[in-house]
């Protein structure tokens, strides 16, 4: 065999054995759409889904999933099995991103590395665990990519620009986020320019009518969304509101998770390092690309929400600006030897999942629909129950918690007064600090507080239901009850308003105050319920946050 053959030979061999490698990952990550639990922020995106549905849905900004994924809940009666299906196409998004990272790198390298650079996007530390989860970053992601790959190299053509414009118009219509690309498109579109024989006049118009394409398509679509949504509010004030409270310099609030990230895809980690004195022998167009695929982590200065499910978004341009790297790497140590390092965060994460959570959420929401057959207004950190309407968004949003806690205005007061809420699923720090009497102070008025615990029972680790504590007292005593229906009597006999109610029995009240006679025993239930809730033998009881 001739040493040309031997080259080609091991090329094929080298290739062949990134492409079982990347088969594998892509598998696996199969594998988690049904084993992964549903984080905070997936029930979120999904929630607003069933809000659009009932007319409940309000903004056109970011929201524009819930229309493209509404298909997803005629998949199943059961909503973790729709959320499945949205991940499948999750998953398809994220591989499609990788393939435009494999051949924008085959521009700048060979066919082998171009297949790594993809192979070290998908499992990228977080990128692994979270292009399979239901956001609008994975569509965005591919469409960015798939417009740079359009203009990047080869012929900047009018249909190739408005095919791009198009993408980049979509890509904004489902997260604002998408703005972070320019660096990456200013770079191409200058070098363009700069490569132009003749007629650079043509580039420019050409990349102004790409951004007048993308601008119109976005103002389309938003537009359009918009037009049909009951509660929609102003464009301008909403965009407004919305940068601002993603907007934090120099504050770094989430950067525990960048260095998470630096830790768990250590190839991206070197890659930027090493890219640097690597460029320098580049020709120079090559910087100057390489410089605007890594213009977008300029957003980690600004930017609040980096959180894991940040990175599918942020990483495809910068898993091609290290191709260079990765060339070198392979040349030095071989292919093998880089692809172990690849695979290190996805082991990790593997090994560090909390399996057994889906199978927890599964069961808190199907005792919600016991418990509720109804859609039923509740409060939660997130849309834990997505087919129900959830009250008090602020309890998501960190500014708008802050916000909550410096007016001290009892929004949530007011609406457990109202009947507005049915039952509270607790999952996270603020309403847990709630039912265990910790740190009071530091998340909620005290006003809050006590509505919370006085107005509702714990059912399970999760579920609080509406309802009411009465303790003996040898004088009559006046509880008040604020939303209308049935109520069901757990732990001894009661007389309310002179009407005699024995324990196990259900009675109909609407709101107001009652006059309650209990002199003796234990203190007793009133749950807001038309039966004495029980939790069934084969509940699963535990954490049911998901985690990245």
């Amino acid at each position: 065999m001739s040493a040309a053959n031997m080259h080609d030979y091991q090329s094929a061999n080298r290739t062949r054995l990134i492409s079982g490698v990347l088969i594998a990952v892509i598998a696996c990550q199969g594998w988690l759409i049904f084993q992964k639990a549903i984080n905070w922020d997936e029930f979120l995106h999904f929630g607003q889904i069933y809000e659009l549905a009932d007319g409940r849905l309000s903004g056109s900004l970011q929201s524009l999933h819930s229309r493209l994924f509404g298909w997803a809940v005629m998949v199943s009666q059961d909503v973790i099995t729709q959320i499945q299906a949205a991940r499948i196409a999750m998953l398809t998004c994220a591989v499609l991103t990788a393939a435009f990272v494999v051949v924008m790198a085959g521009r700048l390298v060979n066919k082998e590395t171009a297949l790594l650079c993809g192979l070290v996007y998908l499992t990228a530390g977080f990128v692994f665990t979270n292009s399979i989860t239901y956001r609008p970053d994975p569509v965005a992601a591919a469409a960015l990519m798939g417009a740079l790959s359009l203009v990047a190299f080869g012929s900047f053509s009018w249909k190739r620009v408005i095919l791009s414009g198009l993408l980049v118009g979509f890509a904004g219509a489902l997260t604002i986020k998408s703005v972070f690309y320019a660096p990456c498109f200013a770079a191409v579109v200058y070098l363009q320019w700069r490569n132009a024989d003749s007629a650079r006049a043509n580039i420019v118009y050409r990349a102004a009518a790409l951004l007048a394409v993308a601008m119109v398509f976005f103002v389309l679509i938003i537009g359009l969304h918009g037009s049909t949504l009951s509660a929609a509010p102003v464009q301008g004030s909403g965009l407004g509101s919305k940068v601002l409270s993603f907007l934090r310099f120099f504050e770094f609030e989430q950067v525990r998770y960048v260095f998470a990230e630096m830790a768990l895809a250590p190839l991206v980690t070197l890659g930027l390092i090493l890219l640097v004195p690597v460029a320098r022998g580049l020709s120079g167009n090559v910087k100057i690309l390489l410089l605007g695929l890594c213009g977008p982590l300029l957003c980690i200065f600004f930017y609040r929400n980096t959180y894991p499910y940040f990175f599918t978004f942020l990483l495809p341009p910068i898993c091609v600006a290290i191709a260079p790297v990765l060339d070198r790497l392979v040349g030095r140590y071989g292919v093998l030897s880089v692809i172990c390092i690849a695979l290190f965060g996805p082991v990790l994460l593997l090994t560090q999942e909390p399996y057994g959570t889906l199978e927890r959420q599964h069961a808190v929401i199907k005792e919600i629909e016991r418990l509720f057959p109804e859609p039923t207004p509740y409060l939660s950190f997130s849309s834990y129950v997505p087919q129900y309407p959830r009250q008090f968004r602020s309890l998501l949003s960190g500014p708008g918690l802050r916000n909550y806690r410096k007016q001290r205005n009892g929004e949530i007061t007011r609406d457990i007064e109202a009947g507005h809420i049915a039952f509270v699923i607790v999952t996270d720090e603020v309403l847990d600090s709630v039912y265990k009497n910790e740190r009071l102070g530091e998340f909620l008025p005290e006003r809050d507080v006590r509505a919370l615990q006085t107005n509702f029972l714990k059912h399970s680790e999760n579920i609080y239901i509406l309802g009411r504590e009465i303790c003996p007292q040898r004088k009559e005593q006046l509880v008040q009850i604020y939303r209308r229906g049935s109520y069901s009597l757990e732990g001894g006999d009661l007389v309310i308003n002179k009407q005699h109610l024995s324990d196990g029995n259900s009675i109909f009240l609407s709101a107001g105050t009652y006059a309650v006679n209990y002199g003796q025993g234990g203190c007793i239930k009133l749950w807001g319920l038309n039966h004495v809730p029980v939790l069934p033998e084969s509940f699963l009881s535990g954490p049911i946050g998901g985690g990245y």
